[in-house]
C-alpha cells in the first residue's frame, strides 16, 4: 500500500495545486491528497550519477527554496497533551516509528536551512499564555508554538501573526489542510495553520469500526463496497446495526460491564456522525463574514437518524466513563465503535479481534462527500503578532510542512492502514480518504458550540431539536456578530 500511495504521490504532484474546497468540499475520487507542481529532482543513487533518461523525483521538498540561516536555533514548543509533543520533539534514533519520522524530518529542515531544531512541550493553556505575553512584549520565547483550537481566541484578540503574510508559507500547496485554510479564513486572515506539520493532527480524525469476528458470527457483508463507493449513509449502518445488541448473561438487562453491543462510543462521537452526514452549521461568504446558516428540517432529519442508531439500537452511547467506551470493543462486546485514529492506537493496542475502518457515514446517498470531523484537540500552529523575523519562521515552517508530507504523513498512513491499528488493504484507502477530507465548521472550531446538541440530547433520550435551536439561535447569531467585528477591527488596522 505505502508503494501505491508513492506512486500515486508522485503522479499527482504533476498537477495542478490542490484547490480550495467548495462548500461542499469535494473529496479525491481516489481519497489521496494531490501535491501542487514545483521543482524537480533526480533520483539520487549513492555513488552515481543519474542519467538524463532516468525517471524524475517530484518531492514536496523539491518545491522549497533552501537557505542558509547560519546554524540559529529554530525554537518551538508544542502541548503535551495527548502526547502531541512528538510533533516536534525527537532528540535521537530510537526505533520507535512516530519518534524516528520525526527526527528524520528535523534533520532534513536542519540540513535544508543550516538551523538547529530545539523544542519543548508544556500544557497548551500555558503556551497559550506565552503567545499572548509574547505578542504583548515583543520578546518571543520560540519561533513556532503548536495549541489547539482553543487558540482562536488569541486569534480574535489580534495576538497572532496572519499567515498569508508570512514570506515562504505556500498555503496552496497539499502539506497545508485546505479545508481548514477556507474554514478558518476570516475578513482575508488565517491564524491559525493545520497540516502535514502535525502528523499527530492528522490522528484526530473521527471513524467508525467494524468488528470483523462479530460480523462473520452473523454472516454480515462488510461495508467495503458501499463505503469505498460513497454510498455509506446512516440508514444502512443502521439496518447492519439493528437488533445487534444482546442480553448475553440473561438477567434481562443490557449492562456495559456484561453485554453485547451494536455499537460503542463515547459521547462526543454523536458530534463527529453529525458532521459526517453534513451537518454544518456555518460559512466564511465571499466578503470575509462568517455566516450562521442553521437548517433546521435537516438537522431535524439527521438528528432522526442518529437517535435510531444510538437509541433505537440500544448501543453504549457513553458519557460517564471515558476508557469504558471503547473497553467494549476491545472486548470483542460492540459490533462497531466511533472513535479517532490516535484512541485506535491509546485503547485498541492489544485487541485480538480484526477489525475494519470505515468513513462515518453520510446522510444519503446524495451526499456529495463523506466529512470527517477533527477533534478540537488537535495540534494547530500559531505565531504571535510580535514575531520579529517572519521571514526566517515562515522558511523553516514551510520546510518542515513539505518534510512531513514527504517524509512523515506517507509512512504515518502506511503504519495506520498496514500494521496492528487497520488490517486490510479496503481499510488502507478508506484510512487516506478520511484523512484528506476533514471538516474544521468555522463556528464549532470557535467555541460557538451549535453542534454540542447531539452530545446534550441523545444522552437524556430527547428528540425535540427545535426547541433546543429555538432557545439557543440568538445566542450563537451574537456569538458570531461579535467574531465578525473583532476581524473587522483586525482588519481595519491592517
Amino acid at each position: 500500500m505505502k508503494k501505491l500511495f508513492c506512486i500515486l504521490l508522485a503522479c499527482l504532484m504533476l498537477t495542478s495545486a490542490f484547490v480550495s474546497c467548495s462548500e461542499n468540499k469535494a473529496e479525491a475520487d481516489d481519497g489521496s491528497s494531490p501535491a501542487s507542481s514545483g521543482g524537480t529532482t533526480q533520483t539520487d543513487t549513492p555513488g552515481v550519477e543519474p542519467e538524463e533518461t532516468e525517471e524524475e523525483k517530484i518531492t514536496a521538498v523539491s518545491t522549497l527554496t533552501p537557505e542558509d540561516f547560519g546554524g540559529r536555533d529554530y525554537r518551538m514548543i508544542s502541548t503535551n497533551q495527548d502526547n502531541r509533543q512528538v510533533d516536534i520533539i525527537a532528540e535521537e534514533l530510537t526505533g520507535a516509528t512516530m519518534n524516528d519520522l520525526v527526527y528524520n524530518r528535523n534533520a532534513k529542515v536542519a540540513e535544508l536551512y543550516n538551523v538547529s531544531m530545539k523544542a519543548e512541550q508544556a500544557d497548551y493553556g500555558a503556551i497559550n499564555n506565552m503567545v499572548k505575553q509574547d505578542a504583548s512584549s515583543g520578546d518571543l520565547s520560540y519561533d513556532l508554538y503548536l495549541t489547539n483550537y482553543t487558540a482562536n481566541s488569541l486569534g480574535s484578540g489580534g495576538f497572532l501573526y496572519d499567515f498569508y503574510k508570512m514570506p515562504s508559507l505556500q498555503l496552496d500547496m497539499a502539506w497545508w489542510d485546505q479545508n481548514e485554510k477556507e474554514d478558518l479564513t476570516i475578513a482575508g486572515m488565517l491564524f491559525m495553520a493545520i497540516g502535514d506539520i502535525s502528523p499527530t493532527e492528522l490522528l484526530t480524525s473521527e471513524c467508525l469500526l467494524f468488528n470483523k469476528r462479530l460480523f462473520d458470527n452473523k454472516s454480515i457483508a462488510y461495508p467495503y463496497d458501499a463505503a469505498l463507493e460513497g454510498t455509506w449513509t446512516l440508514d444502512k449502518c443502521f439496518a447492519i446495526a439493528d437488533g445487534l445488541t444482546e442480553d448475553l448473561n440473561g438477567d434481562g438487562e443490557i449492562k456495559v460491564d456484561d453485554d453485547l453491543f451494536s455499537l460503542t462510543c463515547w459521547y462526543d462521537y454523536g458530534t463527529a456522525a453529525l458532521y459526517g452526514a453534513g451537518g454544518d452549521f456555518s460559512y466564511v461568504d465571499d466578503a470575509g463574514q462568517v455566516v450562521l446558516s442553521i437548517d433546521l428540517e435537516k438537522l431535524v432529519a439527521i438528528y432522526e437518524k442518529l437517535f435510531k442508531l444510538f437509541i433505537g439500537t440500544e448501543a453504549n452511547y457513553e458519557s460517564a466513563q471515558h476508557e469504558r467506551s471503547f473497553k467494549v470493543f476491545n472486548e470483542g462486546r460492540a459490533y462497531f465503535c466511533g472513535i479517532t485514529f490516535q484512541k485506535i492506537e491509546t485503547f485498541l493496542r492489544d485487541m485480538e479481534d480484526d477489525y475494519g475502518v470505515l468513513p462515518n457515514p453520510k446522510f444519503d446517498e446524495d451526499q456529495p462527500n463523506y466529512s470527517t470531523c477533527v477533534s478540537g484537540a488537535g495540534s494547530m500552529v500559531v505565531v504571535p503578532v510580535s514575531c520579529p523575523d517572519p521571514a526566517f519562521v515562515g522558511a523553516v515552517m514551510e520546510g518542515m510542512a513539505a518534510a512531513s508530507y514527504d517524509l512523515i504523513t506517507p509512512d504515518l498512513i502506511n503504519v495506520l492502514a498496514s500494521t496492528k491499528n487497520v488490517r486490510d488493504e479496503q481499510s488502507s484507502q478508506i484510512v487516506q480518504m478520511i484523512i484528506r477530507n476533514r471538516n474544521f465548521d468555522t463556528a464549532r472550531n470557535h467555541d460557538v458550540q451549535c453542534d454540542r446538541f447531539v452530545e446534550t440530547m441523545i444522552p437524556k433520550k430527547d428528540d425535540a431539536v427545535a426547541s433546543y435551536f429555538a432557545k439557543n439561535e440568538k445566542m450563537w447569531g451574537k456569538l458570531i456578530d461579535k467574531l465578525n467585528s473583532s476581524y473587522e477591527k483586525l482588519r481595519e488596522r491592517g
